[in-house]
């Protein structure tokens, strides 16, 4: 099955599942977030990447993450990849970062989200 950014893909193995019966899951969206200059080096900033996953999981799902966190210095080149982690309704996730495009101080990627 494909998809584009934006587009829900549908339930997938380890997609999330509500404890009141309710299923969801997170495919493959697209997340912004800002980028800090360190040195002469650009990388993402990663409590805007963490509100990113919590967008991009509570837009899709009506779940909301309190807990994300992103690695620091995460080099903002498209390509890059970098998991941040939180805790789902029924324990630990990865959710799976993948910039696909930097633009100024702005960056876009896929995020796929999964139980770790």
């Amino acid at each position: 099955m494909t998809s584009t950014p934006e587009t829900w893909i549908g339930p997938r193995s380890g997609g999330l599942i509500s404890r009141i019966g309710v299923r969801f899951a997170v495919g493959v969206l697209i997340g912004v977030a800002a980028l800090q200059l360190a040195g002469c080096t650009k990388t993402v900033k990663a409590e805007g990447a963490a509100q990113s996953v919590v967008d991009v999981v509570s837009k899709k799902t009506g779940f909301k993450p309190t807990d994300v966190t992103c690695p620091t210095g995460v080099t903002a080149k498209v390509g890059a990849e970098f998991d941040c982690h939180f805790t789902g309704p029924e324990g630990p996730y990865i959710a799976h970062m993948r910039i696909t495009k930097v633009d100024g101080d702005n960056v876009e990627f896929d995020v796929t989200t999964r139980r770790s």
